[in-house]
C-alpha cells in the first residue's frame, strides 16, 4: 500500500513540473512574441525570427535607439553620411566589433539580408586576414576623426546576378570610410545608475565596382588605363591627351608611379599595397602631374585582373575620375616636365627665329625687286 502511494505521489510531482515547464515556455512563447511584434521589422521577417535572432535584433535597437537619443541631445550632424549612403550602405560597428545597426541597402551589394547582420560580430563576415586591421582601427579611441580602410566581406551575390549559401560566399571589397562617435550611456544595475563612456563607428560601406560593370562610354572627365604588375601602362584611352596633355602611346611602358605629386606618395604607396594584397583599391583624392607642367586632381580605382584558366593575376585596370583643370600650369614638379617645356621653348624660339629670318629674307627680296624697277632705264619715245 505505501508503495503504491508513493508511486501516486512521483507521479503527481512529474505532472505538477511538466505543468509549470509547459507554462513557463507558454508565457516564455508570449514574451517573445511581445517583443518580436515590437522590433522595427517587416511582419513577414518576424515570422522567420527564432528565439536567438529576436534577442540579437532586440539587443542592437536598444543600442542604436540610445545612440541616435545622445546624437540628437549633441547636436552631431550627420545628413552627410545618410546622402553618401545612396551609393553604398551605413554601418555602425561597436568597439567590440558587434554590427549595431547596417542599413537595408547591404543585401543589394552584398547578397546578405540586414536581419542576418544586425547584433553579429563583423568579423564573421570578414577574410580572415582582415581581422587584425578592424580589430585595431576599432580598439583605439580617436574621437571625430575620420577613419576609412578596406576590407574583404563575404558577398553570396555571383557574377551572373544568382545567390548562393554564405558557406559558399565570395569576398567582395568594401571602402569604410567615417568618423568615431563618443556617447555617455547610462548604465543601470540594481545598486545604482552609473555614466559611461562608449565609442562607435559610423561609417559608409562602398562597393569598388569591377572594371566590367563600369557602363562604356565613360564620361568626358574620366579616362581608363591598363597595366602589367609592375603597374607600367600598357595602355590608355585618348580621353587623358584632352584632359592632362598626354599622348596615350607615349605612355606605353611608363610606370604610374612616376606622375603623381610626391606628396601624394605615402597615400598612394598605402593604396597600391592594398590593391596588392585586396584585389581593388579606391584612392583619395590626389594629384596626377600635368604634361606641360602643373596637376590635376584625381582620384583612381585599380582593380587586379586574373586570368579565367589559371587564376593567378594578370594585369591592373585603373579607372581615373578628374575632378579640375589643370592648376599651377607653371610649376615644375618633375624631370619629365621640365625637358617637355624646355622642348616647348627650343620649338617656339626656332619658330619665332624662322619667322624673323624669312621676314628679312622677304623685306631684303622687296628692296632688291625695287632698286631694280629704279635702274632699270625707260624706253624712249619714238
Amino acid at each position: 500500500m505505501s508503495g503504491t502511494t508513493k508511486r501516486r505521489s512521483s507521479e503527481k510531482r512529474k505532472e505538477k513540473s511538466r505543468d509549470a515547464a509547459r507554462n513557463r515556455r507558454s508565457q516564455e512563447a508570449e514574451i517573445f512574441s511581445q517583443l518580436c511584434n515590437a522590433l522595427p521589422v517587416p511582419s513577414n521577417v518576424q515570422a522567420q525570427l527564432d528565439k536567438s535572432s529576436v534577442m540579437r535584433i532586440a539587443i542592437s535597437h536598444l543600442k542604436l535607439a540610445k545612440i541616435i537619443e545622445k546624437a540628437n541631445d549633441e547636436d552631431e550632424k550627420t545628413d552627410h553620411l545618410w546622402m553618401k549612403a545612396l551609393e553604398g550602405f551605413v554601418i555602425i560597428l561597436s568597439s567590440d566589433v558587434d554590427i549595431i545597426f547596417v542599413s537595408e541597402s547591404v543585401a543589394k551589394y552584398l547578397g546578405i539580408s540586414q536581419i542576418d547582420l544586425i547584433g553579429q560580430s563583423l568579423l564573421e563576415f570578414l577574410h580572415p586576414c582582415d581581422h587584425d586591421e578592424i580589430v585595431d582601427l576599432l580598439s583605439h579611441k580617436t574621437t571625430n576623426k575620420k577613419k576609412s580602410l578596406f576590407l574583404r566581406m563575404k558577398c553570396t551575390l555571383t557574377t551572373k546576378g544568382r545567390s548562393v549559401n554564405l558557406k559558399s560566399a565570395s569576398y567582395k571589397v568594401i571602402r569604410l570610410s567615417g568618423e568615431f562617435k563618443e556617447f555617455e550611456m547610462e548604465e543601470t544595475s540594481d545598486e545604482n545608475k552609473e555614466n559611461m563612456s562608449q565609442q562607435y563607428y559610423i561609417a559608409i560601406g562602398e562597393p569598388i565596382p569591377h572594371p566590367s560593370d563600369i557602363e562604356i562610354p565613360l564620361d568626358g572627365n574620366t579616362f581608363l588605363s591598363k597595366h602589367n604588375m609592375d603597374m607600367t601602362f600598357t595602355y590608355c584611352d585618348e580621353r587623358i591627351e584632352k584632359l592632362i596633355g598626354y599622348d596615350s602611346e607615349n605612355l606605353e611602358k611608363e610606370s604610374i608611379y612616376n606622375y603623381h605629386h610626391a606628396l601624394d606618395s605615402e597615400n598612394l604607396e598605402k593604396c597600391y599595397k592594398q590593391l596588392f594584397s585586396k584585389g581593388q583599391v579606391m584612392t583619395e583624392r590626389y594629384r596626377f602631374l600635368a604634361r606641360n607642367g602643373g596637376y590635376v586632381w584625381v582620384i583612381t580605382q585599380a582593380t587586379i585582373i586574373y586570368n579565367n584558366r589559371t587564376h593567378r593575376p594578370e594585369s591592373v585596370v585603373c579607372v581615373h575620375y578628374v575632378l579640375s583643370g589643370v592648376e599651377e600650369k607653371n610649376l615644375i614638379l618633375a624631370g619629365f616636365q621640365k625637358e617637355i617645356k624646355l622642348k616647348t621653348a627650343w620649338f617656339f624660339e626656332v619658330f619665332k627665329g624662322s619667322k624673323i629670318k624669312a621676314t628679312k629674307i622677304e623685306d631684303e627680296s622687296s628692296n632688291l625687286n625695287q632698286s631694280k624697277i629704279k635702274n632699270q632705264k625707260l624706253p624712249r619715245r619714238i
